[in-house]
């Protein structure tokens, strides 16, 4: 397996958008959701116990990273997480988010274990005290690796909790709008740009409340069998369920009803524009043929941005997690495909032709999409051009200036102790993290941030490339 230090030394390849999955037919770029993972074994029962505390003497350890290496994605994840675990419908499972920062920090550690698996099966150990079987630890890893967000749900006979690897921090939106359109080596916009209107911290939210409400669906996720097109409609409707969620997650929390508009602009245009490369390149055994299908979820988008206009804003603020829960069953249950509009919307992805019961659903994606695409300016296309040179600049010197830059913080924080190391680590990522969502310089500064992954955590200057 592709080890996660040796996936981030690129600058953008093998990098995937939101859901994505891990088909083998294309770029994982061009795979925006995996199927089903097998149900996790676990070996005891399903108990969170409290993040580890403090000791008073830092020690290298796992349980020092996730006790005092506290980047603002983290915070952010944890508190996601505690909030879903209060609010679980009965009978769901618990809610385990796992943590980017901690896992490959504690992965790039001279102490720490030599594969990703391992890396991830520590991290679940000092979490929820269970230990978990290699298939699970292995399907963990090929998501993490691909940094590809997924909920793995439990099975009948499996307690929980819920492993959700989340959105890689702060990149998922860029990864979407740069990669997510490729198709059979082709990027299927064009030469076009996405304005989606859409921040980088909006989407992350969505997008990680998008598969906690995967593990809290009790009704449709379960029911996801069979194979083909059939299947393909059962997991419409709960992929349907899991967006309704994940912008009800954002207006709940302050955000208005354009949420709703940007979240379905950026799965309709994805859907219109990949479909009939996806149905030519994959074939029709393979589950990702059938994606197109599988997220056309912006009929139920909509059907719940009318249903917030007629109740108002503040009734459904006012709601709690489980009747916003019971709407979204109701309205998922209206608004996704029958297997007649799926057959008819796959015909023409295929074919090219708008047979019965199609043609409304054609029409809506075809003005979605002209509404979501524009071709990129001049100054645009150079800006782009310049910043992926400064970004091979940048990988071609690795990270002896971030060590150095890092080094020299924790001086100034009162020296060369671990404890200082991790706080000098914790800011640099914020920092670029922040400067990732503000500046158009992306390339380069993700670039950085690869850069940041992949260093010992202990600062110890790497030497230069090539010696």
């Amino acid at each position: 397996m592709t080890s996660l230090k040796k996936l981030l030394l690129a600058t953008t390849a093998g990098v995937v958008l939101l859901l994505a999955g891990l088909g083998t037919y294309s770029s994982l770029a061009d795979q925006p959701v995996r199927p089903e993972p097998a149900a996790i074994t676990a070996t005891t029962t399903n108990t969170l116990p409290a993040p580890p505390a403090a000791t008073a003497v830092k020690a290298p350890t796992l349980a020092t990273i996730i006790s005092d290496y506290n980047t603002v994605a983290s915070k952010r994840l944890r508190s996601l997480e505690d909030e879903f675990n209060k609010t679980r419908a009965p009978g769901a499972p618990a809610i385990v988010f796992i943590d980017y920062d901690h896992v490959s920090t504690w992965y790039s550690m001279a102490e720490g274990p030599e594969s990703l698996d391992k890396a991830i099966g520590d991290y679940l150990q000092v979490r929820t005290g269970k230990t978990y079987d290699a298939e699970t630890l292995n399907e963990l890893a090929l998501a993490m690796d691909a940094l590809q967000p997924v909920a793995f749900t439990t099975g009948k006979n499996n307690p929980g909790p819920c492993l959700v690897v989340p959105e890689y921090p702060g990149f998922g939106l860029h990864d979407f709008i740069s990669t997510g359109f490729n198709v059979n080596g082709t990027n299927q916009l064009g030469g076009k740009i996405l304005s989606l209107h859409i921040t980088p911290q909006e989407f992350g939210d969505y997008a990680n409340a998008h598969e906690a409400w995967h593990c809290t669906d009790m009704k449709f996720r379960t029911d996801v069998d069979g194979f083909g097109l059939v299947r393909a409609v059962k997991e419409n409707r709960a992929e349907t369920f899991a967006d309704i969620g994940g912008v009800m997650e954002s207006i709940k929390n302050g955000a208005n009803l354009t949420i709703i508009d940007k979240v379905a602009a950026m799965r309709a245009t994805w859907i219109y524009s990949t479909g009939p490369a996806r149905v030519k390149h994959v074939p029709d055994t393979h589950p990702d043929h059938y994606k197109s299908i599988v997220y056309h979820t912006h009929p139920g988008l909509f059907a719940l941005k009318e249903r917030i206009q007629e109740m108002g804003m503040e009734k459904f603020r006012a709601m709690s997690r489980a009747e916003m829960r019971e709407m979204a069953y109701e309205i998922t249950a209206e608004s996704s495909l029958t297997f007649v509009e799926a057959a008819s919307l796959q015909t023409y992805y295929t074919t090219g032709k708008i047979t019965t019961g199609a043609g409304a659903s054609v029409n809506q994606l075809q003005e979605i999409s002209a509404g979501a695409l524009r071709n990129p300016t001049a100054a645009e296309k150079t800006a782009m051009q310049q910043d992926s040179a400064a970004a091979e600049k940048i990988t071609a010197a690795g990270d002896s200036a971030l060590v150095v830059a890092m080094r020299k913080r924790a001086d100034e924080l009162g020296g060369q102790n671990f404890a200082n190391k991790l706080k000098a680590r914790q800011e640099m990522t914020d920092r670029l993290r922040e400067q990732f969502t503000t500046s158009t310089a992306r390339k380069s500064t993700e670039a950085q941030l690869k850069s940041l992954l992949y260093s010992d955590p202990h600062l110890s200057v790497p030497k230069p490339p090539g010696s």
